[in-house]
């Protein structure tokens, strides 16, 4: 493990409450819509001698094993909004007047499987196709589950970033393209997807009201281009409230450790030629409309072995909670810090018996043959 602390996290802008009201109010809309759970992790949080472990299961999200359609779905309606003259409502995003804004669109996005299922789900909705790319050596599973939501997939050879500048050159003129990683002179709906992601922080705080408690002390959040960490550092946007955000990367693809380590404040590319079994989070290069929020506001920076998310999954497993390799990041994160670095939460952190550690589960068994391997048995 390789950690990296930012010694003076600042605070950056927060969206106004009518803003995370409307982000909700569009979830609320779509079909099959329910707050995922908020599970207390009792067992592993005794293992690990921490107080209070609380872990947000988005595997459970819309039947699709994963988080990326509140990114997905919200980027397309606001889009859909602009177009309409600010006319169209979130009730009416999936129905007639949807479909006549999404009219002869295909839509399409790169993918390293979660993120292009999620935008084939919603093309789907809209009746309208769909062309995922996808990089070589991407699991036939994540493949499948794209191609069952009615989408074309194409495999490019190369790895994510590969992906990335295919389907921004291939959908130059016919298609939408509905990526989560900003790049120059593509950052529109990136931070729409980035947007979308807030409802799980706001799902959080409605429960964790309703159980009668505050804010997490500490967030752990697993990071690829760092689109949903920048949603933890929106929403928890200042460190006087008293809640510290620490990003979670495997080592083969750790752009964002490696960005903030680098100390002049730009994003850096690394290279994911070695690949990790964090398919999700399997990214070289930073977004660019999320790399500054994450940069000033978070508190430090995890870069972990493969085997610390093999560990988290078992673990996770056994509090009956079904997480892919890449969900189950954050909580590998805390693992290694407890048992590498204890001094850094007790001491840096100030981490005490009664605090609140949140996680965060972005996917199930979205590839179900490792997770058998991993785990010893089905999941979902």
């Amino acid at each position: 493990m390789k950690l990296f602390q930012n010694h003076s996290p600042s605070e950056i802008q927060a969206y106004p409450a009518h803003v995370l009201d409307d982000i909700l109010r569009f979830h609320r809309a779509l079909p099959g819509y329910a707050p995922t759970p908020l599970i207390s992790l009792n067992g592993i949080a005794g293992d690990l001698g921490v107080g209070r472990l609380l872990v947000k299961d988005e595997g459970r999200r819309f039947g699709l094993k994963a988080f990326k359609v509140l990114g997905t779905s919200y980027a397309v309606y606001r889009v859909f909004h602009e177009r309409s003259g600010g006319r169209l409502e979130p009730e009416e995003f999936v129905g007639e007047r949807g479909r006549e804004l999404a009219d002869g669109i295909t839509f399409s996005c790169a993918t390293d499987g979660n993120h292009g299922r999620a935008v084939a789900w919603i093309a789907g909705l809209l009746e309208r196709p769909a062309v995922i790319y996808v990089p070589r050596g991407t699991v036939p599973a994540r493949i499948d589950a794209i191609q069952s939501e009615g989408a074309r997939v194409v495999v490019v050879d190369g790895g994510y970033d590969d992906a990335v500048r295919r389907a921004a050159e291939e959908g130059k003129d016919s298609r939408m393209v509905i990526a989560d990683t900003a790049y120059a002179g593509y950052t529109e709906i990136p931070r729409y997807i980035q947007q979308g992601y807030l409802t799980i922080f706001r799902e959080v705080s409605e429960q964790l009201k309703k159980m009668g408690e505050g804010a997490p002390d500490i967030v752990f959040i697993q990071a690829g281009v760092g689109a949903f960490a920048s949603a933890a550092a929106m929403f928890f946007n200042s460190p006087s409230d008293g809640v510290r955000l620490i990003c979670a990367e495997p080592q083969a693809a750790d752009c964002l450790f490696q960005s903030a380590k680098a100390g002049d404040g730009m994003p850096r590319s690394v290279s994911s030629g070695k690949g990790t079994i964090m398919a999700g989070l399997n990214c070289e290069t930073p977004s660019l409309t999320a790399w500054p929020s994450v940069r000033d506001r978070f508190d430090a920076f995890v870069s972990m072995e493969d085997d610390r998310a093999r560990e988290a999954m078992i673990r996770l497993a056994a509090e009956d909670v079904v997480s892919g390799e890449s969900g189950a990041a954050g909580l590998a994160a805390l693992i290694a810090l407890c048992e590498e670095r204890p001094d850094f939460l007790s001491e840096e952190l100030r981490l005490r018996d009664n605090a609140r550690i949140l996680v965060i589960n972005t996917e199930a068994d979205t590839d179900p043959d490792a997770y058998r391997r991993i785990v010893g048995f089905r999941g979902n």
